[in-house]
C-alpha cells in the first residue's frame, strides 16, 4: 500500500474534501443503518464538515452531534451556545449615619440647693401659696378665667311667642370664650339663629336650641374667637311661647347668654 493510499484511508473525510476520494462513500456504514446522524445515503461536503465539528449547515435527515441537534436547513454552532454577559450585581447601599447629639450632664447640686428646691416644691411652700394669690407673677400678660353675659333689651313675656331682636354688648376686657351658657329652662323654649363673636358667626349650621347650652349640659365646649373691648358679641333668635312647668303665664323672663373662658385682668389683651 502506498503512502498516499495509507493517508487517504486514515483521514477519508479530509480526503473527500480535498478531492482525493469521490463523494457518496458511506465510510463503512450500510444503507440500512438507521441511527440519526450516520445513516446518510449521500453526504455532501458540508455534511462531512459538520461531522468533523466544523461550522456548516445540515442537509437531508436530522443528525446529532454531542448534545445538540438541528433540523433541515437551520444554523447551528459547534458545542453549546455561549451565554450572555452576567448581570453586574448592584452594590448594597450604605446605611445613613445620623449623628447623635452629645449628652450634656447637669452638674450635681450641693445639699443646700437640693434642700431649697425641696422646700419650694412643697404644697405649703411660700412660692406655692403665693401662686394662689398671684398666678401671673412671672407673666407680663395677666390672665384669669372670667364670665361675660349679655341679654335682650326687652324681657320675654311667658306664654306669648315673640321674635328676639338682635341684641349686643361689648366686654370691658379681652376674653376668649370656651363655654357658652343660656338660661333656657326647657327644650324648645328659645331658638337661637345667630351668635356672633367679634364679627364671626360661631353657629355655622342652622337654628340651634338654647337648651343645648343650659347650665346642666354636659361636655358642651367651644373655642370661640377672642373678644376684645373694641368688639361686640351679638345674638338673635325667637321665643316659641312654650310655658315651662312652674312658671306663670304673662310674667317677664330675662333671657341671658353667658361666655366663660380665659380673660385678661383689665385693659384688654396686650394693654
Amino acid at each position: 500500500m502506498t503512502m498516499a493510499r495509507s493517508l487517504i484511508e486514515r483521514e477519508p473525510v479530509l480526503a473527500m474534501l480535498m478531492g482525493a476520494l469521490p463523494q457518496g462513500d458511506h465510510f463503512g456504514f450500510g444503507d440500512d443503518y438507521g441511527h440519526a446522524g450516520y445513516g446518510f445515503g449521500l453526504m455532501s461536503p458540508y455534511d462531512a464538515a459538520a461531522n468533523m465539528g466544523l461550522p456548516g449547515y445540515g442537509y437531508g435527515d436530522e443528525w446529532a452531534y454531542g448534545d445538540e441537534w438541528y433540523g433541515y436547513g437551520e444554523d447551528f454552532f459547534y458545542g453549546a451556545v455561549p451565554a450572555g454577559p452576567a448581570a453586574t450585581p448592584r452594590p448594597p447601599m450604605a446605611p445613613r449615619m445620623v449623628p447623635r447629639p452629645p449628652m450634656v450632664r447637669r452638674p450635681p447640686m450641693n445639699p443646700a440647693q437640693a434642700a431649697a428646691m425641696a422646700r419650694a416644691a412643697g404644697p405649703t411652700s411660700t412660692m406655692n401659696r403665693t401662686m394662689l394669690l398671684d398666678p401671673n407673677r412671672d407673666s407680663t400678660v395677666k390672665v384669669e378665667r372670667y364670665s361675660f353675659s349679655f341679654s335682650p333689651v326687652t324681657n320675654l313675656v311667658l306664654g306669648t311667642a315673640s321674635a328676639i331682636a338682635p341684641f349686643t354688648q361689648q366686654p370691658s376686657t379681652s376674653i376668649k370664650g370656651q363655654r357658652v351658657i343660656m338660661n333656657a329652662p326647657m327644650p324648645g323654649f328659645v331658638l337661637i339663629s345667630t351668635l356672633q363673636i367679634a364679627n364671626v358667626n360661631v353657629l355655622v349650621g342652622g337654628v340651634e336650641d338654647a337648651f343645648t347650652y343650659s347650665a346642666g349640659a354636659m361636655g358642651v365646649m367651644l373655642d370661640l374667637p377672642r373678644l376684645d373691648p373694641q368688639n361686640r358679641a351679638t345674638s338673635a333668635g325667637a321665643y316659641t311661647g312654650v310655658l315651662p312647668p312652674g312658671y306663670t303665664s304673662g310674667n317677664a323672663f330675662q333671657f341671658i347668654i353667658t361666655l366663660q373662658g380665659p380673660a385678661t385682668l383689665a385693659g384688654g389683651y396686650g394693654q
